[in-house]
């Protein structure tokens, strides 16, 4: 397990009589898996990623997770928006509000830790990688969940689809038990505090996000406008507790610099 797996990223490819990687740098492996894979493909409790068919990602704490994946499925959506916005030659120019706010939830994201587990898979592993298609007609409706995406049974795969990159629990999973079994949980949005099933819980939270345009409170009362990447915070100087986000955690500490 660790915190600090690590992908090489380039900016472009130069070909002359070899290929040439130009402007290389190290990026975050989950963060970076999660943002720009191709296929995103979970288990039940959405513990164990495989990216593009051949990566797997192993996170321990299932609610460690389900941060990571709902924060990397907002961020997709709204960059593929904003982008979109961009190309379009008759469309509206995207706001810099929406533009700053993906900037700041970017950077906020890159910060994010939690241990985890990277391989390649073998091809023995691949083959037998997902659980196939279900005798399940269809998949049930769950409004809210990932923003009130519909799921669908994927044909090939298994489990359901919820957008063109992410299957939801099409993996073979050594614990049959992992995606009906509830554990409690508090909502941090409302308080709600009760036990769910991975899958309820992530169409919990999805459905229980804050307005947006509303300020982010500092406070611990102000919890039900916080977001995936707030986190509990204690400052020793002001003998206080806040619910911040990484980079609004630095912003306080500069404060009292």
């Amino acid at each position: 397990l660790s915190r600090h797996h690590q992908l090489l990223a380039f900016v472009s490819l130069l070909e002359t009589t070899k290929p040439y990687l130009v402007n290389c740098l190290r990026v975050p492996a989950l963060q970076a898996l999660l943002l720009f894979s191709r296929s995103l493909d979970t288990n039940g409790d959405c513990t164990r990623l495989v990216a593009d068919g051949w990566l797997e990602l192993t996170l321990p704490d299932a609610a460690a997770a389900l941060r990571f994946l709902a924060a990397a499925l907002q961020l997709r959506t709204s960059w593929e928006k904003l982008l979109d916005q961009q190309l379009d030659p008759g469309g509206e120019e995207p706001s810099s509000r929406d533009l700053s706010a993906l900037k700041r939830g970017l950077l906020e994201f890159l910060e994010m830790e939690a241990p985890h587990r990277l391989r390649q898979l073998t091809g023995l592993e691949k083959q037998t990688l997902y659980v196939g298609p279900q005798t399940v007609p269809a998949a049930p409706h769950l409004p809210g969940l990932f923003q009130g995406t519909e799921l669908k049974p994927d044909e090939v795969k298994g489990g359901h689809r919820v957008t063109e990159f992410l299957t939801y629990n099409c993996l073979t999973d050594t614990d049959l038990y992992s995606e009906c079994l509830r554990t409690f949980w508090t909502c941090p949005h409302c308080g709600l505090h009760m036990p769910f099933t991975p899958l309820e819980r992530m169409c919990h939270e999805s459905s229980c996000q804050p307005t947006e345009g509303e300020p982010p409170g500092e406070e611990v009362g102000g919890s039900s406008k916080t977001s995936a990447l707030h986190r509990l915070y204690h400052c020793d100087i002001c003998q206080q507790d806040f619910t911040l986000t990484p980079t609004e955690i630095l912003r306080h500490k500069k404060q009292h610099q």
